[in-house]
């Protein structure tokens, strides 16, 4: 360019950058001038750019002059310290066709050039891209640029590049196999299937947990075997996602996977092969499941109907109930077991059938089951067995016992008298005198259990020493079995262990049943002690939450500590915190559970409103992804608030303390019988401060208060005392909370709003609507 022509040039762009009508005579003789010009005047040009007018006629003009030649006149600009030409020059890439979209790729490794920028050209270039010269960037990138890199691949991965994903699934680099199997979810080919399929098996848990999302995801037939294979895995979040991707898939080869799966050494594997079953049982899925395991070691079928029974759901226990009625005698004999370990009120009319049933094993394990159940009703149903089979008078006596009590016992004895049916009076006064004085289950009726269940009768055990009864009453817990449950880990025994372990005087370096070694105390609340310990068995650091030495002679409260394991436990998703066992301490309690170093939501809105909006969405979605596994198990937490909400330093968030949680089919609602608040007050739901039945909906209404307070900086409802509160909710008129943060829009307003109605019919109706409802906030709010 002359300088003649420079001037003009000059000249044309401040004509351009100080006219206010486009339409003007000398605003169009100055665009006319830059243009034939030509893109001699790009510099210029995108000088212009800084001064922020008139943007959109710089922008047609420089969109003109993009070539390949003029190609590095851009990328350099896209390095520029001012965010308008950096923005206005993305742009024009983005117009421009006038160039080869692959030249742009090796900005990748240029540190000057704003990786944003070129990720937003190269997207809206996405089809004419050469995938093969991204993909060998991988290896030649800066560390730095990477992750933008892997960000970018995996939004652009398309089934063309299907070739270049396959060659990298044995990359000696982790990080690459992890974005390879993240990219092949994308793409709904055998090919990719079978790939993600070996990389489930990678010895990386980031690289088997990202393939095994992408499996899930796929459009095309899985095989169910390698997905069965990752209940085994080690990580708790991996087999978690596999019991998930397996109930989706619901496939009826499942079945013959998780056969070798319920008969693990691992009790938590045999949990998780459960909670699948708990999702896709059927009575003839069950019934083949049995079958297959009739020729087990015993022991394989007491753990495997141990499994069966204490953790099951609802499907399980249907398919169960209908095996009772089979004319195979291994098939009621073990459908008996498994509902000696459960607590589904369902049970009860079966088992009282099964009183009758002409196997002694089958009606002597229904009694053990009905005493368990404490339900009287099946007093005369227990006193026909006697009369009918006088032999069983020892279980028949325990079990009344259990029911109405060893008085009682001596009413039924008179009346059998007064009745003529004499054989089962003597023989019910006989089991009568012999009664311990624990009605606990004892070592030696466990051990006959056992060998009930191997088929073994010689095994039976028919009589106790006075040493064995001593020996089983120093270790018999606190209420009965059907109190506390089968599925407690009694550490009584191990180690040297008092009979009442106060946790709050635990030091650091303790060790507890030559197990736990006490690391420190987390901290306490409502209901228990909580307090880091290290598993010496696992030399893993877990959880254990103790339940308060003035709640351990409340046989009610401990009815209420035992709920966080029946319930919580069933609930597996890496938003929830993962609850393992139920353990004694002598006739203390605890549940171990997932350590999780953390801090509470309820510390970070200490500071105030949230004012990072996509964190604050984030987060409401992470408790809605964990809440809607919790609603799919039937469960409402009862009492979500920030305190429960934890979060760590990578922004991971899990949900805490489901203790308070039952069953939607258990509906009381506000008070235990305790006597306990059940929730707290600043974020309990309407019809739980009117003592009304609760259902799904009222945990959405909880979270709608804490959005209020992430969003505002305080719950809707403060002041006065909790009665005063309750009140509050009960009326539900918050004050809206556009009037208290104007910086927050119309739209998160009417979601917090919605979430937090009276009227629960208007809340949102699950979690995944509201999870829906922020995807689409999120969309919204990114356009404005």
């Amino acid at each position: 360019m002359s300088i003649f022509d420079g001037l003009k040039t000059k000249k044309a762009i401040e004509t351009i950058l100080l006219s206010s009508d486009n339409a003007a005579p000398e605003f169009k003789e100055a665009v006319a001038k830059i243009k034939t010009t030509g893109p001699s005047t790009i510099p210029k040009l995108i000088a212009a750019l800084e001064y922020g007018h008139n943007v959109d006629t710089f922008e047609s003009l420089l969109v003109s002059f993009v070539s390949n030649k003029t190609l590095p006149q851009f990328v350099e600009a896209l390095g520029s310290d001012n965010g308008n030409v950096v923005t206005t020059v993305a742009r024009v890439l983005g117009r421009a066709r006038g160039m080869t979209i692959s030249n742009l790729i090796p900005a990748f490794k240029d540190p000057r050039v704003s990786k944003a920028a070129l990720v937003q050209i190269l997207t809206q270039h996405r089809e004419s891209l050469d995938s093969h010269a991204l993909f060998e960037l991988i290896d030649t990138i800066d560390k730095d640029q990477r992750q933008t890199l892997f960000r970018f691949l995996q939004s652009v991965s398309n089934e063309q590049m299907v070739s270049e994903m396959l060659a990298r699934v044995k990359h000696a680099d982790p990080a690459v196999r992890q974005l390879m199997a993240r990219m092949l979810g994308r793409v709904h080919q055998s090919g990719a299937r079978d790939a993600l399929e070996t990389l489930v098996t990678d010895e990386h848990k980031a690289v088997r947990l990202a393939a095994l999302e992408s499996l899930s995801r796929l459009q095309v037939p899985l095989n169910v075997e390698p997905l069965c294979k990752l209940l085994r895995d080690p990580d708790l979040t991996i087999q978690s996602k596999a019991i998930e991707t397996l109930a989706q898939l619901n496939d009826p080869d499942t079945i013959k996977y998780l056969i070798d799966i319920l008969q693990d050494d691992s009790e938590y594997v045999r949990r998780a092969a459960v909670e699948v079953l708990n999702e896709i049982a059927s009575e003839e899925s069950i019934k083949d499941l049995l079958n297959a395991l009739r020729d087990s070691d015993w022991w394989v079928r007491v753990r495997a109907a141990d499994a069966l029974g204490s953790i099951g759901g609802p499907k399980v226990v249907d398919a169960v109930l209908t095996l009772m009625q089979e004319g195979d005698e291994f098939l009621r004999r073990t459908a008996v077991e498994i509902l000696n370990t459960t607590e589904d009120d369902r049970a009860f009319d079966q088992l009282r059938m099964a009183l009758r049933d002409d196997d002694w094993w089958v009606r002597e394990r229904a009694a053990d089951a009905l005493a368990a159940m404490k339900d009287e009703r099946a007093v005369p149903d227990l006193v026909k067995m006697l009369v009918a089979h006088p032999d069983t008078h020892q279980v028949v006596c325990r079990a009344l016992s259990a029911l109405v009590g060893r008085s009682a016992v001596d009413s039924i004895v008179r009346e059998l008298n007064e009745g003529d049916h004499l054989d089962a009076a003597r023989a019910l006064a006989s089991a009568r005198a012999e009664l311990p004085s624990s009605t606990g289950i004892s070592a030696a009726d466990e051990a006959t259990r056992v060998m009930r269940l191997s088929g073994d009768e010689q095994g039976q055990i028919k009589t106790r020493s006075s040493e064995a009864a001593q020996r089983d009453s120093a270790t018999t817990m606190v209420g009965s079995p059907a109190e506390v449950g089968e599925d407690v880990i009694d550490l009584s025994g191990r180690g040297t262990v008092p009979p009442y372990v106060d946790p709050s005087n635990l030091q650091p370096g303790d060790v507890l049943a030559d197990r736990y070694k006490i690391i420190k105390h987390i901290g306490e609340g409502a209901f228990g002690i909580v307090v880091l310990v290290e598993d010496m068995m696992v030399s893993e650091q877990i959880i254990l939450k103790f339940l308060s030495p003035r709640f351990i002679s409340d046989e009610n409260m401990i009815r209420r500590f035992t709920h966080e394991l029946r319930y919580a436990r069933k609930i597996t998703h890496p938003n929830v915190i993962r609850i393992y066992d139920f353990v004694t301490f002598g006739k203390t309690y605890a549940i171990s559970m997932e350590y999780f170093p953390s801090y509470s939501l309820a510390s970070e809105l200490a500071h105030g409103p949230m004012k990072d909006l996509r964190q604050a969405l984030n987060i409401i979605k992470d408790i809605c992804r964990g809440m809607k596994v919790a609603h799919r198990a039937n469960v409402i937490h009862r009492d979500l608030k920030p305190a429960n909400i934890l979060l760590d330093d990578q922004n991971v968030l899990k949900i805490v303390d489901f203790g308070l949680a039952a069953a939607a089919s258990h509906t009381d609602s506000r008070v235990t019988r305790s006597g306990v608040l059940v929730g707290t007050p600043t974020y309990m739901s309407p019809e739980q401060a009117r003592g009304l039945p609760i259902d799904l909906r009222t945990d959405i209404y909880s979270l709608g208060i804490i959005m209020y307070e992430m969003f505002v900086g305080r719950p809707p409802y403060i002041g006065g005392d909790s009665m005063a509160i309750l009140f509050k909710h009960v009326e539900g008129n918050p004050t809206p909370p556009r009037e208290l943060n104007p910086n927050i829009s119309a739209a998160v307003e009417a979601m917090i709003l919605k979430a937090m109605s009276v009227d629960r019919d208007k809340r949102y109706q699950s979690f995944d609507e509201l999870y829906a409802a922020v995807e689409e906030l999120e969309q919204t709010e990114a356009t404005h």
